[in-house]
């Protein structure tokens, strides 16, 4: 039955992207063709050898692949493992995870990743139409030599470019008598009645969290906060901590005086204080995602990238707070606006026998109702052909996940896709997820993300070597000072010595390279 099905979608499909697909036919092929493709597996997808996206694809195109399958644990060792050697290579790498901006530089000029500009040219018109469309996208897979050695990742359905939120226990709120805040002297004021007044309501006012957090993690951190001082800090975008300031001008955001103040104030007003919890230094994901499972509620306000972050049991005593006003009464929150891409998305070796049939299978991910499918799940099981040129999801069986339906037919987030901004609300909602996430961001974060991040680049082989020698003492250095200031404090006193050894750990060139990168990429 999934066979006829998968038939009947392909000869369906044929029809309604005829005009996408006019250069290429299909079945691409005849004969059967085999080719050997490496894959980065989660621990959420299933064998993509039983994956319906994947047997769709082999339906509608007359290509078969054969995986190798490597586990996301594994995988950087495996794949460095074989590139670093040439030896036992695949034909080609699949996926937004599949290799590094830095294995496209070092292996294409190599000659074991091929260049795709003359295949795309002429035998992958949709994304040829794409690069035409958006130029954007065309620019951040292009390496410095000229070449695109990877086709794109590209999904804007979700509002990823605002990554942290805050949420905010409104049950404690209403128990307390108390308003949302919107300063940090609010905030302040909020989390000491968390901790002393039995916010949870259970009659012992010693067993609430006021606020948790988890250090260097990302969207979960408190790198936003600087913002209330001047520039968001981040750990987004290869952890660099750079920001895009006036007139095009990067600012590492752990060398200002505002990031100095941020450190002494968070841990004058809050860190001293038993206000923000100290376990959030040293937890992993995982313990903070178990945090707040407990029959009675036991947080007050956490950092996260979804509602459901601690777990959706008490999901519904959250709401979003916007970025909190510092002393001088302004605030910025910190966005990516190329967050929602990436440059690595499938490449092609030397070894490949058909570059011309393979680059065309590719292609076919980046036809809009592939690239969803590819993304979202297969017609018919994840998603809903309402028959008027617009989908919508089919509902979630019982007993799963949205992430477990999804990643068990299709490969999802990590495809080679391109789903645009314009084909979310015209042919698609986004999901229910997807709009929360959305309508946070719009209504309480967009006006105040004015902190930047440094966008991705493609760096020449030199200028990467060089930040290899850099960046992570660099970096290192610069999150062990910060995690010592917010718990312990000294900032005052240890400043200039500080600012005097990231200058010694080579600040100055680190800054030149992507100054120097950003203004030859962005100055447009």
């Amino acid at each position: 039955m999934k066979r006829i099905l998968a038939v009947m979608m392909a000869l369906a499909m044929l029809l309604t992207c005829a005009a996408a697909l006019a250069e290429n036919t299909y079945p691409l092929t005849d004969s059967g063709e085999t080719f050997k493709l490496i894959i980065r597996m989660r621990p959420l997808h299933s064998d993509a050898n039983e994956m319906e996206l994947f047997q769709r694809m082999e339906d509608y195109t007359g290509v078969h692949i054969d995986w190798e399958q490597i586990p996301q644990a594994e995988y950087d060792e495996v794949k460095d493992l074989r590139l670093g050697s040439n030896k036992n290579l695949p034909e080609g790498f699949f996926g937004k995870f599949s290799l590094s901006t830095s294995d496209l530089v070092v292996y294409g000029s190599q000659g074991v990743l091929i260049p795709l500009n003359d295949l795309i040219d002429q035998y992958a018109p949709n994304l040829k139409a794409l690069f035409e469309r958006r130029p954007d996208i065309k620019a951040m897979v292009t390496a410095p030599d000229g070449n695109i050695y990877s086709t794109p990742y590209v999904q804007e359905g979700e509002d990823g470019t605002i990554a942290s939120n805050i949420m905010i226990n409104v049950t404690w709120l209403e128990r307390l008598g108390l308003q949302k805040p919107t300063t940090l002297v609010e905030l302040e004021e909020v989390l000491t009645k968390f901790k002393e007044e039995d916010a949870n309501g259970n009659g012992d006012p010693n067993d609430e969290i006021p606020m948790t957090f988890k250090f260097l993690g990302s969207q979960r951190d408190l790198g936003g906060f600087f913002g209330a001082f001047g520039y968001a800090d981040t750990l987004a975008q290869g952890n660099a901590h750079i920001v895009v300031g006036e007139g095009g001008q990067l600012v590492f955001v752990p060398a200002t005086e505002g990031y100095k103040e941020g450190c002494k104030y968070l841990y004058d007003h809050f860190f001293a204080k038993g206000l923000i919890d100290q376990e959030g230094f040293t937890m992993d994901k995982k313990t903070y995602n178990a945090q707040n499972q407990g029959e009675i509620a036991n947080i007050g306000v956490f950092m996260c990238w979804n509602s459901f972050d601690l777990g959706t049991v008490h999901e519904l005593e959250y709401e979003p707070i916007s970025p909190l006003l510092g002393p001088n009464g302004t605030t910025s929150w910190g966005t990516s606006p190329d967050s929602t891409m990436a440059a690595t998305g499938f490449s092609i070796t030397n070894v490949c026998h058909n570059p011309e049939l393979l680059i065309k299978w590719v292609d076919t991910f980046y036809d809009p109702i592939w690239s969803m499918q590819c993304d979202l799940g297969p017609i018919g099981i994840n998603i809903e052909d309402k028959g008027d040129g617009t989908y919508d999801y089919l509902p979630t069986p019982d007993g799963m996940s949205y992430d477990e339906f999804r990643y068990s037919e299709a490969f999802a987030s990590d495809g080679p896709i391109a789903l645009t901004s314009d084909f979310f609300g015209s042919k698609i909602p986004r999901s229910a997820g997807h709009q929360a996430k959305f309508d946070r961001n719009e209504n309480y974060y967009r006006k105040y993300a004015t902190s930047v991040y440094l966008p991705s680049m493609i760096l020449t082989e030199e200028d990467n070597d060089a930040l290899s020698m850099i960046k992570t003492d660099l970096i290192n250095y610069t999150e062990e000072m910060r995690a010592k200031w917010l718990s312990k404090g000294g900032v005052d006193e240890e400043w200039d010595a500080y600012l005097q050894q990231l200058n010694e750990l080579g600040l100055e060139q680190y800054m030149e390279i992507y100054q120097r990168n950003y203004t030859a990429t962005h100055s447009n």
